[in-house]
């Protein structure tokens, strides 16, 4: 499968975040997309339409079987991870799964396990470290002259929308697996050490309120071997009237020094006679050509498909970051045990 391409690409689950990945797909001259899966048959006919796709299916296991896929996307709901993976990876696949990798150690452990045994490449698409300012911001602290991180804060948040209206199945996950993990992962990938306790609260009522068993919003703190002590929110449930679909904020204080990212605000504003939003783009086209973190991700992904190198986010990782975040829920759930690790 590896080679000089295309790279034949099978997308399972072609929904909201779906439509992204099959975007990235048809952008990127190495690759074909030629096969797709999801539940929704008349979606799955639109987007076979629109994309121009000829093989659709139903199934995860007869796409991970045709003949025509090389390399599988999943994008299913945060509890509906393990067997695609593991089937497609079983199969001699390549797979890019979206985050989180599991919501379970033992569905992670299976994952990372499989992808030991694979011939084929795994990555698990924690995209923002794709973004330049987090980049940026490791390649400031990998310098030397900041000093080490004694103290992290994070935040990050989502509109009301987006678990009740956009993807209603999240009352499955919890806004750790499904937010948390992005700041939690740049906490991880800079440090380079891992963790070794947490103490999380949870807090619920709005979402419950409208039917959604699951909280409202998270704190936890997270203490790293090498010293650092983390603050890590989440909430997601923003009003209609916030101007931003996510809120963003990453904070590190060194011995010497600071990096500080503020997403609080984003980059796009588009104001209509009634409307007003603002946006951050994963990607855009720029003269015909996809460009932004969320493409640059997946032509990571690709080069290492075709050319054999090693993923930036591998299940290792993957394998890591839930058995932080599981803690984290874990302690949410006992009104803030110290959970070690």
């Amino acid at each position: 499968m590896s080679g000089p391409g295309p790279l034949r690409v099978g997308v399972v689950g072609v929904g909201w975040q779906g439509s992204g990945h099959l975007q990235n797909v048809v952008a990127e001259p190495r690759c074909r997309l030629t096969a797709i899966c999801d539940l929704n048959r008349e979606l799955l006919a639109e987007r076979a339409s629109t994309f121009g796709v000829a093989h659709t299916f139903t199934s995860y296991r007869d796409l991970v079987a045709c003949d025509e896929v090389d390399a599988v996307v999943i994008v299913l709901p945060d509890h509906l991870h393990r067997e695609p993976a593991t089937t497609a990876l079983e199969a001699g696949k390549h797979v890019l799964l979206e985050k989180p990798m599991a919501l379970s150690v033992d569905d992670a452990e299976a994952i990372a396990a499989a992808a030991e045994r694979a011939p084929g490449r795994f990555m698990l698409n924690l995209s923002n470290r794709w973004m330049p300012a987090f980049a940026a911001g490791k390649a400031a602290l990998e310098r030397g002259d900041l000093g080490a991180v004694r103290y992290l804060y994070a935040r990050m948040a989502n509109r009301l929308e987006v678990p009740t209206k956009r993807l209603p199945w999240l009352q499955r996950s919890h806004l750790a697996h499904w937010i948390g993990i992005h700041r939690l992962d740049i906490a991880c990938w800079y440090l380079g050490s891992e963790v070794s306790r947490v103490r999380a609260v949870e807090r619920r009522g709005v979402l419950a309120s409208q039917g959604f068993d699951t909280a409202d919003l998270f704190q936890a703190t997270i203490e790293f071997a090498c010293g650092a002590v983390m603050t890590l929110e989440g909430n997601w449930i923003l009003p209609a009237g916030y101007p931003s679909l996510v809120d963003s904020r990453f904070y590190c204080l060194c011995e010497k020094g600071v990096v500080d990212i503020d997403r609080s605000r984003s980059e796009l504003a588009v104001a209509g006679p009634e409307s007003f939003d603002l946006n951050t783009p994963g990607a855009g086209n720029i003269l015909g050509r996809q460009s932004g973190f969320t493409v640059e991700a997946w032509r990571h992904f690709v080069d290492c498909c075709l050319e054999g190198g090693e993923p930036l986010v591998s299940a290792a990782d993957g394998l890591r970051l839930t058995r932080v975040l599981t803690a984290i829920v874990d302690s949410c759930r006992r009104d803030g045990e110290l959970i070690e690790l």
